[in-house]
């Protein structure tokens, strides 16, 4: 993976083909059935998820009863090891898988509502992730947006993005479209060089159908914290976004979907950039000794022991122009109960893809001592509203 440093931002690019990418089930069906050779479907997906730097979604855009001829160990064995397999991140939208799991995956489940019952359960339990999905498309965190060619098909359209621009949202108003779209411009043309010379030497899986015109790049932000403490002009700010991105569109002529980072990394490696060369969006920043560093996507930093509330926040005004919902990481020291759960939801304006970290479940990495992970202990619980005790008429009489 490549990374150009440039003044407020950073780009993310392959060497020689695309950064990430999304493979949907079916697609994947009709190169090798996943019915009749679910093994060999096995060893398509994990060869095709190492031509990807940055990881390869596959959806699960087909019944679970095409699994139904394999026996029950059989069955778990197969979705374990799918679940479990690196550079894989699993997107389902029927909640019969968790019957399947044995403990954490990367994986995610899409649905209007939150997860209920033994799924719900499974979710409070830190085992995958919910993304509130209130229609047919298909918003991955991190990736893009999936869809159908046309609305009566069922099978959805692979994608890839070819890079990932990073950037503060403080730093949105300074980064000039024009430096930008050279850059990424640049960096696209040698990419589909360097492609071109890979498939001529057949060193791409075919169970992936690269298709030019779905591959694009993705728009990261991150410093929402920071940025609410200097202006939290929100409104100002996505216009900027808008402007930025229709900029793009016009002139790479691909898809650019726009998202959250979050990425500690990358975070850390920006505004470590912002105070050693003064940059003007680094006021809300620590000050020295304490690390400079922005918090990952729109809300508090998930290793400050914060309020659920301010982990979780996402401001409307980029409700519309985001592809995919902010992810929040939410460590508690116990797993939630559904009625707290359920009235948490009810208080926030704009849900995100949240993904619960309870005691038994390690938190995300990479690990770093400028800003550890505190223990879960240190983290507020979600407090079950529903079970609070009402005091009595006459408990002040005595």
């Amino acid at each position: 993976m490549r990374v150009h440093e440039g003044r407020g931002f950073l780009l993310r690019t392959g060497h020689d083909g695309p950064l990430a990418g999304w493979l949907s089930l079916r697609r994947l069906d009709a190169c090798l059935s996943v019915r009749e050779a679910p093994w060999l479907a096995l060893q398509a997906v994990a060869s095709a998820a190492r031509a990807f730097p940055e990881g390869l979604a596959l959806l699960w855009d087909a019944p679970l009863a095409w699994l139904d001829g394999l026996a029950p160990e059989a069955r778990r064995a197969f979705f374990g090891a799918l679940a479990r397999m690196p550079g894989i991140e699993l997107h389902m939208r029927d909640a019969g898988f968790t019957e399947w799991l044995d403990g954490p995956i990367a994986g995610w489940l899409h649905g209007p509502e939150a997860p209920t019952g033994r799924p719900g359960q499974a979710w409070r339990q830190g085992w995958f992730g919910w993304v509130p999905e209130p229609g047919p498309a298909w918003s991955l965190p991190g990736f893009g947006l999936a869809t159908a060619e046309n609305p009566e098909d069922e099978e959805l359209v692979s994608g890839s993005l070819w890079g990932e621009l990073v950037l503060p949202m403080g730093a949105l108003s300074e980064v000039g479209v024009e430096e930008v779209v050279t850059l990424m411009g640049d960096a696209q043309a040698r990419l589909e060089w360097n492609f071109s010379l890979r498939l001529s030497a057949r060193a791409w899986p075919d169970a992936f159908p690269f298709r030019r015109r779905k591959a694009g790049w993705r728009v990261a932000l991150l410093g929402g914290r920071e940025f609410e403490l200097g202006s939290g002009a929100w409104e100002a700010v996505a216009n900027h976004l808008s402007g930025l991105l229709e900029g793009l569109r016009e002139t790479l002529r691909c898809p650019v979907w726009a998202g959250s980072c979050h990425d500690f990394e990358l975070a850390a490696r920006l505004g470590h950039q912002a105070m050693r060369e003064g940059l003007s969006w680094r006021a809300t920043l620590p000050i020295p000794p304490s690390a400079p560093l922005f918090s990952p996507g729109f809300g508090m930093d998930p290793r400050d022991p914060s309020s659920l509330e301010g982990r979780a926040r996402v401001p409307a005004a980029f409700a519309g122009i985001l592809a995919h919902p902010t992810v929040a990481w939410l460590r508690v020291p116990n797993p939630p109960q559904e009625d707290a759960v359920t009235a948490f939801l009810r208080g926030l304006g704009v849900a995100p893809a949240i993904r619960w970290i309870p005691p038994e479940v390690a938190p995300p990495g990479p690990f770093s001592s400028e800003r550890p992970w505190p223990p879960a202990s240190a983290f507020p619980p979600l407090v079950d509203v529903t079970q609070a005790l009402q005091p009595g008429l006459f408990d002040d009489l005595e």
